[in-house]
Formats: structure tokens, sequence, C-alpha cells
């Protein structure tokens, strides 16, 4: 046998391992429609050069000269960066294979020409015919490669005293799980996205908020979500192709949430909008832009957590949720969400069961890739989500992971393969197979609100975003009288809200997750010395409520399926369990003469009381009068909580802290959140940026406008300090959001 005597084929085979190709500068590899001209140094497409850099180039002619063996790549290392030459080899293998595939137009996950083994490294897969200038095949030269020794068999004589058929079996299966085991390692990959080659780029850059991503069926187009700052918060549907600047906007009809999904056939996209009720609806719209058409009308202002659509894999139905349906759950059931088909030819409207007795709402509808199954999200109660998988039609339902996040739960997609789900929860992205399991967490998505795979093309987008809260504060001089401008008390780049000024007007206690995770939180008056008062590390944690001498804080926290009151001490320590004898505490809030802690429960949603000491809790409403959050008035004499109507309209209610019959507060402003105060209610209302602060009067049953808030977003938790003399809420200003765009996910 010939030793091996070129330098790019010792290498590869280290003159042991493969065949090696005895070539002069003539020959020419050919596969395809595809040749290399070695000689020139060039790739050529039916005989037009392509371009390649060299290393890319390198690369092709190693692949090449292993014909059909694998290359691992460790052999690309010694081949193509010396030892002594410092560099990112991880990095740089997986750019050159990735600018080889893209001269090749070539494709990593259905690769006709250059295959990955994760973790081994890639095979050549056509014949390469190898042809000189007349048209002659070189010649193939094997190189001196020992031949095995073979050790002649054992007699029963020789055999190893105490051997017997048992050993020669274990042996023989633990060379099988062996195999099993390697075979799995080497089918084993990332889990920061299933790929070797895994490229995390921002697809979209522009000011504002962009989301809710969805790819075209060939996965290089995507259309989306984006409002600017100068739109006020209203979202209109943009088409952005991979690799391109330019936007198309498809609608022209702002909204406060839009989502939408393209059809498998590539022809429609359709969209769910929540705008003004004549505007909400499902929507159909060609991917090419024109004319909407309506499929379906919804209940508008659900939230950005309830627009989610989905196409069946025939392009003939669209799923999505919405509210209103027979299959009540509480007396509050006019806003239980359950799915709903629509039929975009004929307009049906088909309503498909829950996928278990206990879902408040059923969202997130996710047909998978292969028309098998339908994925819905299940909420049983606050912070707990479930993820179920069933037939099409809606039969059959499995449970397939059950999440817990504090921070709530935004999207779920299909993998392109059908076999295991992506969703976003808690700003973070995890997959769990579809047999179940554990999750994963994909470590290269942060502040994820919504996500979309493409069924090819290897490619994943999300949406990052951070919208931050901060607490505000308006001093008034009088009932109806502001004393100057509000101002920005309390704000950190994780956001806080919930504030609450304690009774002595010396502390204020808030929700802040400047720790990573929401917790409490307790600063001066002023804002200054913070001190994390919780540490739950994840879990849910509700507005807190002062005890009368300033000492205690209590509130809610959803560290499992139902919510759990706990106390904490200003001066330090852990939280202790405010046990109530019922379920679901939560909204507690402390009385004025220190003696009793009001709560709410959920569901139904009744209003308690449960005396500080210990003790049974009283139940103040009926199940009639359900109602939740509620805060005792100054003087002491009533409570006022909320209650949803039939209409799902949030109205003001009040009953004596004593209980008796409940009453709403006729003349008050529906859908507001609110704080009572002496001889009134206060409440912020208004459209995003142009918020302002009023007083109910409970005597002339008035609204009186005190004054503007700032320019923000949206606001909640508004809080009076007991001297009613300052008003706090919390506000986002602006919220910041990008499409980004991950390559080589599997």
């Amino acid at each position: 046998m010939a030793h091996c005597k070129n330098s790019d084929c010792a290498s590869l085979r280290n003159c042991g391992t493969l065949p090696c190709i005895a070539w002069g500068s003539k020959w020419l590899a050919s596969f395809g429609e595809f040749q290399v001209n070695l000689e020139s140094n060039e790739l050529l497409r039916s005989g037009l050069r392509v371009p390649i850099q060299d290393q890319p180039l390198r690369v092709l002619r190693l692949l090449l000269e292993a014909e059909g063996k694998v290359v691992r790549r460790e052999q690309l290392r010694t081949t193509l960066w010396p030892e002594d030459t410092f560099v990112d080899f991880e990095h740089g293998v997986n750019t050159a294979v990735k600018k080889l595939r893209q001269a090749l137009e070539d494709s990593a996950e259905r690769p006709n020409y250059v295959e990955t083994l994760p973790k081994v490294g890639y095979r050549f897969i056509p014949v390469v015919e190898w042809v000189s200038r007349n048209g002659s095949r070189p010649e193939v030269v094997e190189t001196e490669t020992p031949e095995p020794v073979v050790a002649p068999p054992q007699s029963v004589d020789q055999q190893v005293p105490g051997s017997s058929s048992r050993w020669r079996f274990a042996a023989i299966l633990f060379g099988a799980l062996l195999l099993l085991a390697i075979a799995g390692y080497l089918r084993q990959s990332p889990s920061e996205g299933h790929s070797d080659e895994l490229s995390v780029v921002p697809l979209t850059t522009f000011p504002g908020l962009e989301v809710a991503p969805d790819f075209s069926p060939d996965g290089n187009q995507v259309v989306f979500s984006w409002f600017g700052y100068e739109k006020d918060f209203q979202f209109d549907l943009y088409i952005k192709q991979v690799g391109q600047e330019r936007v198309v906007q498809l609608t022209h009809h702002p909204a406060a949430f839009l989502a939408s999904a393209w059809s498998p056939d590539g022809r429609f996209i359709a969209f769910k909008r929540e705008a003004e009720p004549e505007a909400s609806g499902i929507y159909l719209i060609s991917a090419l832009g024109g004319a909407e058409r309506k499929l379906a009308s919804i209940v508008p202002f659900g939230g950005p957590e309830r627009i989610a659509v989905s196409w069946s894999p025939d392009s003939k139905w669209v799923a999505f949720s919405k509210t209103g349906s027979p299959y009540k759950k509480a007396p509050t059931s006019s806003d239980h969400y359950s799915l709903h088909l629509v039929n975009i030819e004929t307009h049906e409207e088909r309503i498909l069961p829950d996928p278990a007795p206990d879902c408040v709402e059923t969202l997130h509808p996710a047909f998978s890739p292969d028309g098998k199954y339908l994925a819905t999200m299940c909420a049983p109660t606050e912070s707990v989500f479930r993820i179920y998988v069933q037939r099409p039609d809606g039969t059959q339902p499995r449970e397939v992971s059950s999440v817990k996040s504090s921070e709530g739960f935004a999207d779920l997609r299909w993998a392109a393969d059908s076999q295991s789900l992506i969703y976003a929860a808690g700003h973070q992205l995890w997959r769990v197979p579809l047999a179940g399991g554990k999750s994963e967490r994909l470590l290269f998505a942060q502040d994820t609100e919504s996500v979309s795979v493409a069924r090819w093309g290897n490619r994943l987008a999300y949406a990052q975003v951070r919208h931050p809260g901060s607490v505000w504060q308006l001093e008034l001089s009088g009932p109806t009288t502001p004393a100057g401008p509000a101002a920005k008390l309390i704000s950190s780049s994780l956001g806080e809200g919930s504030a609450r000024i304690s009774p002595n007007g010396k502390h204020i206690a808030f929700q802040s997750s400047r720790s990573g995770n929401p917790e409490i939180w307790m600063c001066d008056r002023d804002a200054s010395n913070p001190v994390q008062l919780t540490s739950f590390r994840g879990a849910q944690v509700g507005p807190p409520s002062w005890s009368p001498d300033s000492r205690r804080i209590i509130f809610d926290v959803r560290a499992s399926d139902k919510p759990e009151l706990y106390v904490v001490k200003t001066e330090g320590g852990p939280p202790t369990q405010f046990v109530t004898g019922t379920p679901n505490a939560s909204y507690p809030f402390w009385s004025a003469d220190g003696r009793s802690i009001y709560f709410s429960t959920e569901p139904p949603g009744a209003i308690w009381k449960a005396p500080v000491q210990g003790g049974e809790s009283v139940r103040l409403t009926g199940e009639a009068e359900a109602g939740m959050a509620p805060q005792e008035a100054l003087g002491g004499k009533r409570l006022y909580f909320h209650k949803v109507d039939t209409l799902n309209h949030t109205q003001a209610w009040s009953v004596p802290v004593t209980g008796g019959k409940a009453n709403p507060v006729i003349g008050m402003p529906t859908d507001v959140d609110f704080v009572p105060g002496l001889g009134g209610i206060y409440f912020a209302a208004g459209a995003p940026r142009h918020h302002s602060l009023s007083r109910f009067d409970l005597v002339t049953r008035q609204v009186q406008k005190i004054a503007d808030l700032p320019s923000v977003f949206t606001q909640w938790g508004p809080s009076l300090s007991p001297d009613g003399h300052s008003f706090l809420f919390s506000g986002i200003e602006h919220s910041e959001g990008d499409i980004i765009l991950v390559e080589g996910f599997r």
C-alpha cells in the first residue's frame, strides 16, 4: 500500500482512517450541477463561478475527499487551524459550514449536500465523481492500515474458570447498552435551540413596540404587530422579509391589541383585533394586502394574553379564544374564555369544550404542523397554567405540562417536527416534549412575550419586550385640589407598582422586581433606603396592606395552585402564613381598628372578614354579590370592592363592614381601578397617555376632575395616604419591543 502524500488528506485521515485521492492539479470534483476546480480553486455551478470564501471551500474539499465518510470536527480543526493558531474554533467551524451551505443553497434541516452529525462532525451526502480534463477518473490510493489481529476462539478447556453463558450474555447486553448510549449522545443537541449553528440577531429595531411575530409558510417572511410612540399604543400589522430592512404595512385600522397567523397555504393572514366594539373581531386579509374580511365578532379588551389565533393545517379553520361561551364556571362567567373555530368560507363558528373542568380560561390555541393535535393553555387560577393537547375536534385531551409563573403565560407554539411545544412564560422561552415531562428553558431568549417557529428553515422568532412601571405621586391640598403636578416617586429598570403609604406616614410598601423576582419592598417616605422584605423567588406577590401600627404588612402569594395570605414584619424576619380557613384567599386589606383582615376568595369571588388574632372567617357577601379586592373606606363603616357584571364590566360595589346587603355605587364610572377616600372615591381613567385623576362624590353622585396625570400608556394600583393628601399610582411611560430572529433552531 502506498503512503498518502496529499497534506490535506493526510491531516484529515491521520494516515489511516479514510481513503486518500491521489489527485493532480488538473482534477475536477463533480456532484450534481456543481463542480470544484482544484486547479483554480473555484466552485462552479453549471460552469459559472459561485462566490465562496477560502475557508468554506477548504471545508468542502475535505468533505469531498472523505467520499461519504464522516469528517469529525476535531479533524476540521487540525486541518483548518494549526495548533499554534488561536481561534474560536467552534464559532469558526459553524461559520464556515454555514457559508458553505449558503454557496450550495443547502439547508441544515433538510440537507442535500452537507449533513450535520451533532457534536460529531459532517458528512457529504451525494456521490462525488472525480474527473480529469480528458474525462478519466483519478486513482484512489489506499493507505497502509494495519490488519486487525483476531484471536483464535478459545476451546472449552481454555475458558476462564467460572465463566458461563450468563457472563457472555452480560457482555453482549453491556455492549448493546453502550451502543445505545453512544447513539443517544450523538442524537443529543445543545439546549439553546438544538443546533450547533445557532445565530440570534434582531429582525426589527424600530422605535416603539414590535410583538406577536408569525412566519410565512416558507419561513422567509414575518408578519408582526407594531406601534410607534406617535400612535399612542395603537397597533397595525406589518410584514418584513428576513434579510431585508423594508417593511410593508398590511392593516390600516389601529388596534389596542393585535395578533396574527399566516395560513399554511400562504394565501391569507388571520388576525384578532381588539379595538372599539364595532371594529373588534377575527379578520382575514390577503398576504399581499387589500381589503379585510370579518370572520367573527368578539368582546373587546380582553387583554394581550387572549388574542392568539391559529390555522388548521388545511387552511380552512381559524382557532381563537372568545368569552361569552355556554361553558359557565362561576357567577363571573361572562369573562370565561373558551376555544372557538370559525370557517373562513362559510363563517360557521364552533365552540370546543374546555380540556379540563377547572379551566377558568382556555387560551392560546395552536394546531400542530402535522395536523394531529390542537394544543391549548388552561388557566385554573392566577399564575398557574396547564398545557393540554387534544384532537383537532376537541376530544381526548391530555395534560402535557403544568406551568407556574408569577409573570404570566404569553404564548404557545409547536416545534416544526410536531414533537414538542414552545411556550413563553415568566418572560422566558421554554420547550416541553409532546409526551410530557420537564420543561427545558431556552437560554438564548430573554424578556420574551410572544414566539413563532417556522415550519421550514430552522428559524424561530420571538418578541423581546421591556415595559417597566414606576410609582407616581400627586399631592393634594384639598379633596379635589392638586398641590402641584404629579411626580415620579419610585422607579427602576425592572419595574415597581402598587405602593401604599404607612399609617404613620413614615414608609412606603410596594411591589418591585428589582431583585429579579416580584417581591414586597419598603422604603422611607421620600423613596430612600429601599429594603427587600420578602424572598419568594418567582411566586406572584400581591399588593401590600399596612397594619394600623405600621409594623406589619399583609399580602397574598401565589406559590401554588391556590393564593394564600402572608404577613411580614417591617423590622425583618421571614413572612408567616395567615390562615383564613377558606380556599383561595387573596387581596387582603387590614381594617383601621387593627382587629380584622378583609379578603376575597376566587372563585366564586366572595368578600370575607377574618379576626387578626385567629378564629373563623365570616362571609360578608352572598353568591349573587361575588366580588374581589375589598378596601375599607376612611371612617371604617363600609367596604368597597370590584364586581364584574353580566356585560363584563367592572363595577364599584360596597357592603357594611359587619356584613349585610351589598349594593352597586350608582353613578360611579365602570372599568376603573379606584380607592375610597373620605366622602368620595378617587380613580384614574382615560386613553393611553391621556389619563386624569377624578373624584366621585358619594353625596352628590357627581364626578369632578382633579388633574391630568403624566403621559403613560397604562396606569394601575391607586392608593391614598391615610391623611388623604397623597395619591399614588403606578404607570408605564414607554414600552420597547423588538422581534429577534434565531437561525439554526431545531
